[in-house]
């Protein structure tokens, strides 16, 4: 089966452009870059995971949560997740809650892409495609039964951080002892991380005070854009909703609020999304689409085209200036393995 993305590298000087690529059940055969890239070497993202149970209302809630790290390897232009367990988490825990991943369907302009094949493979979980590369800069795509490049395509543009000789603490928020910081003052790691270490006030304080330093070598890669240029919606079976028609589900949902919707057909299928004065696609957390197929209609979330790094991303309240509707360079960053594999150790040494 041939890839449904080869369209995506037309005119890219980064790859040979001479291989037809071959798609298996989402995994992509062959590869078309010569390029470069951050990939070359495995990198490492660390991250927070909530594992949830019913309660016996019906409820979900959080069983209990911890810190992991996921490496992400590069197989021709496959990438591949392995997960890492660092704090309060088990391998088979972190695994059990990846076999949901990712969602049923993913749809944008191209047209409405499945990921039925999604399982592990000898090379790891597949996470999706490095479809393009030119060092600090380049494109991922996720996983989909078609390997087509268009899937949650973010451009990215990378900056190189040496973290060589510097302390944990430097990693981590200053007034993370005092206070709790906001998501915007995490630089390194992502906020839901910093929330977990301070659980633990005497471990936090322990690991803020520690003389160890990065070896040399250590990395990290910070995204200083990363840009969709198309919006791209996700919906899965589960979410099928009771509504008969998306003027039904918005009024049911979102009737009373200030939020403005419009329909619209994107790939083929009636959807309908909140927008601004101007009739403009705009993003709020709180503002979902839905999509309408076979006659069903389901709760969907979405990016929008835009850099989700620029404050200017989402719909701005002001009357909750720290609640933010754009993501964070800490939340993309990359360590090499040197500095995760120092992060990881003094993590497990204060915290047990």
């Amino acid at each position: 089966m041939t890839s449904g993305s080869n369209n995506s590298n037309t005119g890219n000087n980064n790859s040979s452009g001479n291989t037809e690529l071959k798609c298996d059940r989402g995994i992509l055969l062959n590869s078309n870059l010569t390029a470069k890239s951050i990939f070359d070497d495995s990198l490492y993202s660390i991250d927070n995971l909530n594992i949830m149970q019913r309660d016996s209302s019906g409820f979900m809630e959080t069983k209990k949560n911890g810190i992991y790290a996921e490496k992400i390897s590069l197989s021709g232009q496959m990438l591949y997740s392995e997960y890492l367990p660092i704090y309060n988490l088990s391998l088979t825990e972190i695994e059990t809650d990846e076999q949901s991943k990712p969602v049923d369907y993913n749809l944008n302009s191209s047209g409405l892409y499945t990921t039925k094949t999604y399982q592990k493979q000898n090379n790891g979980w597949p996470l999706g495609y490095l479809t393009t590369s030119s060092n600090l800069k380049l494109s991922l795509a996720s996983f989909n039964d078609k390997c087509n490049f268009s899937v949650n395509k973010l451009d990215y543009t990378f900056e190189s951080i040496d973290l060589s000789g510097k302390k944990i603490k430097d990693i981590l928020p200053n007034n993370i002892l005092t206070s709790y910081p906001k998501a915007v003052e995490y630089t390194y790691i992502n906020d839901q991380v910093g929330n977990i270490l301070k659980r633990e006030d005497k471990a936090l304080n322990n690991l803020m005070n520690s003389t160890d330093t990065f070896p040399q070598g250590s990395i990290v890669y910070l995204p200083k854009s990363a840009i969709y240029d198309d919006n791209q919606f996700s919906f899965s079976e589960d979410n099928v909703t009771n509504n008969q028609t998306l003027d039904e589900w918005f009024n049911e949902l979102y009737g009373k609020s200030s939020y403005k919707y419009k329909h619209d057909k994107v790939g083929g299928l009636n959807v309908i999304y909140s927008v601004d004065s101007n009739g403009n696609a705009v993003f709020s957390f709180g503002a979902d689409p839905a999509i309408e197929k076979d006659g069903k209609i389901y709760d969907g979330e979405w990016s929008i085209k835009g850099d989700i790094l620029s404050p200017t991303y989402g719909l701005q309240n002001s009357n909750t200036p720290d609640y933010i509707n754009y993501e964070t360079p800490s939340e993309h960053a990359l360590f090499n393995k040197t500095a995760y594999e120092f992060i990881s150790a003094q993590i497990q040494t204060y915290y047990k």
